[in-house]
């Protein structure tokens, strides 16, 4: 690898697999910089998405489009959390959910007064969303659209950062998009427990371009010019998953940073 790091800089790496989580050639390395793990080389914005459009719900769900079981089980997946944070998600009226899979989130944010707004760049799942569910989305990338700034008091990714090959770059173009006072929920998959619960060369998948920590989602998130809100923070400290708003403050290396 002779690119830097997105997150710190350094070129320096180690080579942690060499294949993905079915024995197919995948390269995925670790930053000796922040930690942070990413496969190598990163595939370009055209790759992406065209990957994404037609290939990547049938390749790692192998269906076009969601079951009722799967959309059965995302809602109750989903339900927990959103009442767990009631508090936090009381007042936002206008959401964008980005990477908005097969729109449960957006259905049960709707039940409780949140206008959302759903990007989905897989054609099956965009589909069904519309056809299914009544529910306002696009099949298209965060790359392919423009929103005015300050058009969302919250913004959400679900397993959607990790799929992004530059999410500094990405998270900063939400920082436009986000309204002074809203907020931005992020949650990804965390890379050490997929290490402590998988064997090991049967984690890695050229979706999943960046695996993060907790550390390295908030180093993310601090160079787009966001910091975590104190009514999640402790909570959710040890966790992938955070809120933040737009840190009007100097940015601040998280402590443990190399």
């Amino acid at each position: 690898m002779n690119r830097p790091c997105a997150l710190c800089g350094e070129t320096k790496h180690e080579i942690v697999s060499e294949k993905d989580r079915h024995g197919n050639p995948l390269r995925t390395i670790l930053c000796l910089g922040c930690g942070v793990i990413t496969n190598d080389p990163i595939p370009s914005d055209e790759e992406l998405a065209a990957f994404y459009r037609k290939d990547y719900r049938k390749h790692y769900k192998g269906s076009t489009e969601p079951s009722l079981r799967q959309v059965w089980r995302n809602l109750g997946r989903i339900e927990h959390p959103l009442l767990a944070n009631r508090e936090i998600y009381a007042n936002r009226k206008n959401c964008l959910d980005l990477g908005s899979g097969s729109g449960e989130f957006m259905f049960l944010a709707g039940a409780i007064g949140i206008h959302c707004t759903g990007v989905e760049p897989n054609e099956g799942y965009a589909n069904y969303s519309r056809e299914k569910l009544g529910l306002s989305v696009t099949n298209k990338t965060l790359e392919d659209m423009d929103f005015k700034e300050g058009s969302f008091d919250l913004i959400r990714l679900s397993h959607v950062l990790e799929h992004m090959r530059d999410p500094v770059r990405s998270l900063k173009v939400l920082h436009r998009w986000l309204s002074d006072d809203g907020l931005l929920f992020i949650d990804v998959p965390n890379i050490e427990n997929e290490a402590s619960q998988k064997m090991h060369g049967r984690m890695f998948h050229f979706g999943h371009i960046y695996n993060f920590n907790p550390m390295t989602l908030r180093l993310a998130a601090g160079l787009a010019g966001f910091s975590e809100i104190e009514q999640s923070a402790a909570r959710l400290s040890q966790f992938t998953s955070a809120f933040f708003r737009k840190n009007h403050d100097t940015y601040q290396k998280p402590d443990g940073l190399i």
